[in-house]
């Protein structure tokens, strides 16, 4: 995927996350089968990209603090076999990513979500094709990662806790 490509991803799956929730009259607090509530995944789906807009702040020669790729980059489709991999071994958030108990309302999270990713949004379009495959950035899970295999990782996983939420809201 180009760069404007991977935007319109990002872009399209942080609209449907964030349209599902202002859509629903259910509370999205409401934790079914002991899983996240809708709103637990939208605070991860913020704490996981928080990060990201500080990494995708860095100067790029601060980047090369990571390293350099040692192996052929992944494409999407990769990036997602991967994850389910770690995922299948029984690997969880912990720590930062780990939803926290808050008195907030609805829209105050909306708000945030949105402010979040659309900073993180302007942030990638500041880099070029050229640098999403030359830095690298730690995932907890998955390693190091090219930028571009970062930003492959955000699509899905906010694709993958929009189906949770779907879960949460039905």
């Amino acid at each position: 995927m180009t760069k404007q490509e991977i935007i319109q991803k990002l872009s399209e799956g942080f609209n449907i996350v964030e349209t599902s929730i202002n859509h629903s009259a259910i509370d999205i607090f409401y934790q079914k089968k002991e899983k996240w509530s809708a709103a637990q995944n939208i605070q991860h789906l913020i704490l996981s990209v928080k990060p990201l807009n500080l990494a995708f702040t860095l100067p790029n020669f601060a980047l090369l603090f990571f390293g350099k790729l040692n192996r052929s980059p992944r494409n999407y489709e990769e990036m997602v076999e991967k994850y389910h991999q770690k995922l299948a071994e029984g690997n969880v958030p912990t720590g930062q990513f780990t939803p926290k108990e808050e008195d907030i309302n609805k829209d105050e999270l909306l708000k945030q979500f949105r402010t979040v990713n659309d900073t993180f949004l302007k942030k990638v379009d500041e880099f070029s094709e050229e640098d999403l495959d030359k830095y690298l950035l730690p995932h907890p899970l998955l390693g190091k990662l090219t930028l571009r295999e970062m930003l492959y990782f955000t699509i899905y996983h906010t694709l993958h806790h929009y189906k949770a939420i779907l879960f949460q809201l039905s």
